[in-house]
């Protein structure tokens, strides 16, 4: 008796890990992106991506159809790989000095901020000249200003005013340069809470 219970356990358990399995294999794709049209589209991103290359295009397999497609920014609104906090959206690029009636460069900027913050914040890896080098961007209400590490925390004092405490805790130099992500997400919880 104890063992026919022993063994129906192990056949349960053995089914639950099939179906649970089974599942988790039904489920579409790990990767997604998101079209012009908002539509959600799940499949593998595919390629080496190295930082100049995920700046300027993915190479994607679609899930249902199984065909393997290359976009470029503006041809899609962004890119997700699965597992990762953040994902690449598309941009446009305006180097320093760039004319306002000039159009800027289409590119995919890595994105650390949820789509429901107020703050968002973007790292671009700029390829102009002989050397990349990466980029920090902030993006409120549609306006995209480059952080600038050598004035970061004048700048991001500035920056956050309205929120006088995190303002205060940067003047102060509470965080490094390095927790940008940190200081955003802090604006961001004060942000939805007011409204």
């Amino acid at each position: 008796m104890k063992y026919l219970i022993f063994l129906s356990i192990c056949i349960l358990s053995f089914g639950i890990q099939l179906n649970a399995q089974k599942n988790k294999d039904d489920k579409p794709g790990k990767d997604f992106i998101i079209n012009v049209a908002d539509d959600t589209i799940w499949g593998k991103i595919s390629g080496n991506l190295t930082p100049s290359t995920a700046s300027l295009k993915i190479s994607f397999i679609d899930n249902k159809s199984g065909t393997k497609r290359i976009y470029k920014p503006y041809g899609i609104k962004s890119w997700h790989p699965y597992g990762l906090d953040y994902y690449f959206e598309s941009k446009e690029y305006r180097p320093k000095g760039m004319r306002a009636a000039d159009q800027g460069y289409a590119v995919f900027m890595k994105c650390f901020t949820p789509y429901e913050g107020s703050v968002r914040y973007y790292e671009y890896y700029n390829t102009d000249g002989g050397e990349g080098y990466y980029q920090s961007f902030l993006q409120k209400r549609g306006d995209m200003v480059e952080v600038k590490f050598e004035k970061f925390y004048a700048q991001l004092a500035e920056y956050f005013t309205d929120y006088p405490e995190l303002s205060d805790k940067i003047k102060a130099k509470k965080f490094k340069k390095t927790e940008l992500a940190k200081i955003v997400d802090e604006y961001n919880m004060w942000y939805n809470r007011k409204a």
